[in-house]
């Protein structure tokens, strides 16, 4: 019998339940921060080892990541910081298409 289930192009390829982009930073930041921790010397602070805390703050990147783009791609987050962090500037003024709103629209009443 034949596979007739509809392709759904919209979503994206998943691998654990994670997009490819979030299993890479998940991966990147485990790695980086597994390597960091060999590679560095112990670092003393009030009879403390800092070493550990930086890098459980590089590990948990990765997963913070994937909280962030939980439901919408990475390309999403660029243009919302891209309209942050942009050089364009808004400038308030009256509304350049002023009928857009029915002014004069009859509304019904309801009667209770």
């Amino acid at each position: 019998m034949e596979d007739i289930t509809p392709l759904n192009l919209e979503d994206s390829p998943k691998l654990f339940g994670l997009r490819y982009d979030q299993l890479i930073a998940i991966l990147i930041s485990l790695i980086v921060s597994t390597q960091l921790y060999s590679w560095m010397n112990p670092i003393s602070f009030a009879g403390h080892d800092l070493r550990i805390d930086i890098c459980i703050f590089l590990g948990l990147i990765g997963p913070a990541y994937c909280l962030v783009t939980l439901n919408h791609s990475a390309s999403h987050w660029e243009v919302i910081l891209g309209f942050y962090t942009g050089n364009r500037v808004y400038i308030p003024g009256p509304d350049p298409n002023p009928t857009r709103f029915l002014v004069d629209e009859q509304l019904p009443e309801f009667v209770e």
